[in-house]
């Protein structure tokens, strides 16, 4: 199953077992204990707080190949 994201961000990918956010064909987070845990150094993945529109949140930082 793919969830695509607002913004061209990339896709929330569920692949039976795991949770991955995708951006350009590429795994940069895995949703592990109820927390994004990045794969990438320099990408953050966090949830947003918005109750009333939640989703997430991905920041970069540094260069990214």
């Amino acid at each position: 199953m793919k969830i695509e994201l607002d913004n061209d961000e990339g896709i929330v990918e569920l692949d039976g077992k795991h949770m991955f956010v995708v951006r350009n064909g590429v795994r940069i987070a895995k949703r592990e204990n109820k927390k994004w845990v990045s794969l990438i150094p320099g990408v953050t993945v966090r949830d947003t707080k918005d109750k009333r529109h939640p989703g997430i949140e991905i920041t970069y930082s540094g260069v990214l190949h």
